[in-house]
């Protein structure tokens, strides 16, 4: 387990889907990382996937952050921002992340207020399902 409290990174990224992927791999590894199986780390690119498109669909075409907190044996958290689009949010859309992210996710967020729509999620290694027939 590492003494650090908490590693973070930071990726910008144009608010095009193309981007989507190398921030999944990122994930990916960081979850790795952290300690989580396999079947966790998909989930977290599923969730980080969701994250990337609510701030593509609600954004202006800015480019979206993505901060990536880990804590070595504890913990992931991903959070995502975007400057919001003129349009209004499809309340639908994101019910449907919701949905995406209870699933994936221990604890998560979607968020607009001052022109910023922010999404997170988080995963605690703690949470994650045992293999009891794993060597």
């Amino acid at each position: 387990m590492s003494s650090e409290p908490g590693l973070a990174m930071t990726i910008v990224i144009p608010a095009d889907v193309q981007f989507f992927r190398p921030v999944r791999l990122a994930v990916g590894g960081l979850g790795a990382l952290v300690g989580f199986d396999v079947e966790a780390i998909d989930d977290l690119r599923i969730g980080v996937d969701e994250l990337c498109g609510a701030a593509h669909e609600a954004g202006d075409g800015s480019d979206i952050e993505v901060a990536i907190t880990v804590e070595v044996g504890a913990r992931i958290h991903v959070a995502c921002s975007s400057t919001l689009g003129p349009d209004p949010i499809d309340d639908d859309r994101f019910q449907f992340s919701e949905r995406i992210l209870s699933v994936v996710a221990d604890a998560y967020g979607v968020e607009a207020a001052g022109g910023t729509l922010r999404c997170w999620l988080e995963r605690s290694l703690q949470d994650q399902q045992v293999d009891p027939d794993a060597p």
